[in-house]
């Protein structure tokens, strides 16, 4: 579908004398200059900072961390023992949750007679831990549980396991409930650690535990980046130095060195990787590894990522999982979207299969630029998922109705609930209500006046220093008028994609051709470049975003 960016909500820079200047000062190239100046405006006269952004330090980063104190009260019970016995690792369905699981397993092993795992399948238990899923744990055997991205909200559960003389870790990120009860050995920095540290996902929480712990030797933890990079792009973390260096250090790990299962995946997918992206790793692989997770058993996603069985054949489930996964999603989208479908915020129907909401509830939302929730029946309840726009905090809106939800948790722009059948319709009209009356920040575009021309492959080897991209570090888009020599022609088989022939260089607009016959008042176009290969030739490709109109 084709985006529309009018006139006024598009902010220009050009790389003039301050780029310039500042390219001086970080002897750097002014396009990188430019792009960093449009991101981070007044912050440039900061060199320091400047110069940190431009090449984060891991190490320095971590170690400065607070995680909060239940970081140093992990750590003591790991050195208290020699073994925890049988170690169950109790996890969450999505891939942070699986990456984080097999980190667990990967650390906890060092000290363990065994180590097995455990994650509740979404549509049947749901997310998080379950009494009766514990007690069966604790009546096989269970002598430690290691909780990792859910369990802080737990308290009464887990101090009912410690009475069973069962040792108990969590390593978590969500946010912390009205109600909380501090259990001594959850390490989740937004409890009270620092503000660094409640950027991070689950399992980088995990992985900067074990790194400033010296839980593991250093040297083997930098081996384990891989699983905490695939974690952040995931869960949309926050891209600030820290994730960021978190990040392209775990793609170079990816790159050069993958482990087994991801090696079988990229080969299955015909993904490069000397030319992998952070764009490939959240539209391809992360998709195929939430998949299992969405439509049935995380299974085959964990032991992907612990590189056991016949990898192929788990590549291919994974595959196949995400193909179905996509359309069970297509068809619950497309009625959603059709002419005469509903406008409402929050919309219900009992034979949906709730694991694969959360991804319709983001394309509703980003197509309406509006917020909204999505629930289905599960286990004699109702659970749900909500997706809000910029200016929105999808977890104050839950938080408003707490009293009223059975369990709830997430982030900023997402978030899950879960509600008693009985109490649906009181929280669907109060959901309602409240969704109704958000406030909606208008998109502001900002791109940079650049011909698609005048950006080779050096230059965007350059800028993509600034990356990984992704939340709170967008992409930088570039800025072409349009001009009477512009061209839109048609792109493939079927009719649905494009492209526009803008300075002799081509912009691949995808699923764009219909809605481009009936836009009217083209004023330019707004782009990103992404790096390609084609015939073992590395080249630069340039991808429609926005047509800017009056």
């Amino acid at each position: 579908m084709l985006s529309i960016c009018s006139d006024s909500n598009l902010k220009l820079y050009e790389i003039g004398d301050p780029a310039r200047e500042l390219a001086g000062r970080l002897s750097c190239s002014d396009l990188i200059a430019a792009v960093f100046g449009m991101e981070h405006g007044n912050r440039c006269s900061d060199l320091e900072y400047a110069r940190a952004w431009l090449n984060p330090q891991l190490e320095t980063l971590t170690d400065a961390l607070d995680l909060g104190a239940a970081a140093a009260a992990a750590a003591e019970k790991w050195r208290s023992k020699c073994s925890f016995g049988n170690v169950v690792v109790y996890g969450d369905y999505d891939t942070d949750g699986i990456s984080a699981t097999v980190l667990a397993m990967e650390i906890f092993r060092r000290k363990a007679l065994g180590v097995r795992y455990f994650i509740p399948r979404r549509d049947m238990q749901g997310y998080g831990l379950h009494s009766s899923i514990l007690d069966r744990l604790a009546e096989n055997g269970c002598n430690t549980l290691v909780v990792v991205d859910c369990g802080t909200n737990d308290t009464e559960l887990l101090l009912e396991l410690e009475k069973r003389k069962i040792d108990v870790f969590v390593f978590d990120h969500h946010s912390v409930g009205a109600s909380y009860r501090p259990f001594p050995f959850t390490v989740n920095p937004c409890i009270d650690g620092s503000d660094a540290a409640k950027k991070l996902c689950a399992t980088a929480v995990l992985w900067s535990w074990a790194w400033k712990e010296e839980i593991v030797p250093r040297s083997w933890l930098q081996y384990a980046l891989d699983l905490a990079a695939l974690a952040t792009i995931s869960d949309c973390m926050p891209l600030d130095v820290l994730n960021r260096a978190i990040v392209r250090k775990g793609m170079t790990l990816m790159r050069e060195n993958p482990r087994r299962g991801l090696s079988a995946l990229f080969e299955k997918l015909g993904i490069v990787r000397r030319s992998l992206s952070e764009e490939q790793l959240s539209m391809r692989i992360i998709p195929c590894l939430n998949a299992p997770g969405r439509i049935g058993c995380a299974d085959i996603s964990v032991k992907a990522l612990l590189g056991v069985g016949e990898l192929y054949a788990c590549v291919n489930d994974l595959i196949k999982a995400n193909k179905k996964r996509q359309v069970i999603s297509e068809r619950i989208a497309s009625k959603i979207c059709e002419p005469d479908g509903t406008t409402r915020h929050v919309m219900f129907d009992d034979t949906w299969p709730v694991g694969v909401l959360s991804g319709v509830a983001s394309r509703i939302c980003s197509l309406r630029r509006s917020p909204v929730a999505l629930a289905a029946p599960v286990g004699g309840k109702i659970r749900g998922t909500l997706r809000v726009p910029a200016g929105a905090n999808a977890v104050g809106i839950l938080g408003s109705i707490a009293e009223r939800l059975d369990a709830w948790g997430g982030h900023r722009y997402a978030a899950g609930f879960s509600v008693v059948s009985d109490r649906w319709q009181e929280v669907e009209n109060t959901l309602e209500e409240l969704l109704s009356g958000v406030q909606i920040e208008d998109e502001v575009v900002k791109a940079i006046v650049l011909s698609p021309v005048r950006i080779g492959v050096g230059d965007w080897r350059a800028v993509s220093e600034l990356g990984p991209f992704g939340n709170d570090n967008p992409c930088p888009r570039f800025y072409k008028a349009r001009d009477d020599s512009d061209e839109v022609i048609p792109l493939g088989k079927d009719g649905k994609h494009c492209s526009v022939i803008v300075d002799r260089e081509r912009l691949l607009a995808f699923n764009a051709a219909a809605d481009l016959r009936d836009v009217s008042g083209i004023k330019g176009w707004v782009y990103h470049p992404r790096i390609d290969y084609w015939r073992n030739e590395e080249r630069v490709q340039f991808i429609l975003d926005y047509v800017v109109v009056e």
